[in-house]
C-alpha cells in the first residue's frame, strides 16, 4: 500500500478515479468532478504548481494531494495534505482530506491511508494534525479514532479532531537520561517542566559505539527509572562545537541549573574526567580541552504519554 501524488500517477487510472467521486460528498470535495481529460490534466499541473505554492488562489496554502494504491496496483483513494493551516482552516477542514472510491469502501483502506498521509504530515513538521467529520460520516470518524483521534470540538454539524503525527513510544528509540535513578527521574522532571530543552555529549562517545549523530526531526521516547515512556521528544538542532565555544546560552539550555558556559564547563568536565566514565573507552586517557568537540543536541517534547501531562518537575518527582 502506498501513496503516489496525483501527478505522478498514471494519467488515465487517476481520471478513472477522480470520476468515481461527486463534487461534495460528505464533506470531501472533488474539485475536478464532471472535468474531461484535457481539462482534468490541466488540473493535474496545477496540483503539483499548488504543492510547491505556485499560483494559489487567495485564501488557499500550499497542498499535496495524492492517490492511494493498493497492493494489487489498484487505485482506490484520494488524500488531500494541508502544508499548513490558515485562520479558515483552523476553524474548519483542517490539515487533511480524504475519500476512498465507493467500490473499495469497507476493507479498511481509509485508515491504512489516513495512517501513511500522517506520516506524509509529519515530514512537513506537521506534529497534531487537525481534522473534519460530518456527524452523520460515523465509518469516517472511526478512521479516524483508529489512527488516534481526539474529538477537540463540534458544532451542529461537524466533529473536529486532533490526531498526533507521532509514531507509538515503543515504535521508537529510547531517549534515556544517565542511569536509572534519582538523578534520571530529576532530568525527566526537567523535561516534562520544560526547563531542559537541551543535552550534550561528548564527540568521542559517538565514534567510539560507531553511532550517528542525531539529526534534525528525529523522534525518541523519553523513559524514567522504570523504563516507561512518559513522552516523545523530537531533535530540534544540533550544534557540534569546540568545548572551549561553549556559551552562557548553552548551559542554560541544557536546565540542570548552571547558567554561565564556566559553571557549565565545570560540571561536564568533572563527570567526564571520572573514571567511572572515562573506563568506558578503550583509550581511556583521551584528551580534553578547548579544542574537544561536544555534540549539543536540542529537543522539545511534541507529546506527553498517559497521565504525564499535568505533572511538573517537582509534580513528577513526587509521584515516582
Amino acid at each position: 500500500m502506498r501513496l503516489t501524488e496525483v501527478w505522478r500517477a498514471d494519467p488515465e487510472r487517476t481520471f478513472e478515479l477522480f470520476s468515481e467521486f461527486p463534487a461534495d460528498e460528505n464533506g470531501f470535495e472533488n474539485q475536478a468532478a464532471g472535468m474531461d481529460r484535457e481539462r482534468f490534466a490541466v488540473y493535474v499541473h496545477e496540483l503539483e504548481e499548488q504543492s510547491r505554492g505556485i499560483g494559489l488562489p487567495p485564501g488557499w496554502v500550499p497542498s499535496s494531494k495524492y492517490v492511494l494504491i493498493n497492493d494489487e496496483g489498484a487505485y482506490v483513494g484520494i488524500f488531500n495534505l494541508r502544508h499548513r493551516l490558515n485562520d479558515n482552516l483552523r476553524v474548519g477542514a483542517g490539515h487533511i482530506g480524504y475519500g476512498i472510491a465507493p467500490q473499495y469502501r469497507g476493507r479498511g483502506y481509509a485508515t491504512v491511508g489516513l495512517r501513511l498521509t500522517l506520516d506524509k504530515a509529519r515530514e512537513l513538521g506537521i506534529d497534531e494534525a487537525y481534522l473534519s467529520v460530518h456527524k452523520d460520516n460515523r465509518a469516517s470518524l472511526a478512521v479516524q479514532q483508529h489512527c488516534g483521534a481526539r474529538i477537540d470540538h463540534e458544532d451542529g454539524l461537524e466533529y473536529y479532531t486532533r490526531i498526533s503525527t507521532a509514531p507509538e513510544p515503543g515504535n521508537l528509540p529510547k531517549a534515556e537520561f544517565m542511569f536509572p535513578g534519582p538523578e534520571r527521574d530529576r532530568l525527566v522532571g526537567l523535561i516534562l517542566a520544560g526547563t531542559k530543552t537541551a543535552t550534550a555529549a561528548l564527540m568521542i562517545e559517538y565514534e567510539e559505539d560507531d553511532e550517528p549523530l542525531p539529526q534534525v526531526g528525529e523522534r525518541s521516547a523519553l523513559v524514567d527509572s522504570s523504563e516507561r515512556p512518559v513522552a516523545i521528544l523530537v531533535t530540534t538542532a544540533v550544534d557540534v562545537i569546540p568545548l572551549g565555544k561553549i556559551t552562557d546560552r548553552h548551559a542554560i539550555d541544557e536546565g540542570e541549573g548552571d547558567t554561565t558556559a564556566a559553571a557549565w564547563r565545570h560540571t561536564h568536565e568533572s563527570f567526564w574526567n571520572a573514571p567511572e566514565y572515562r573506563n568506558e573507552f578503550a583509550d581511556p586517557d583521551f584528551p580534553l580541552n578547548d579544542d574537544s568537540l561536544v555534540v549539543f543536541e536540542h529537543f522539545k517534547v511534541v507529546r506527553l504519554l498517559d497521565s504525564m501531562a499535568n505533572k511538573t518537575a517537582d509534580g513528577y518527582e513526587q509521584q515516582v
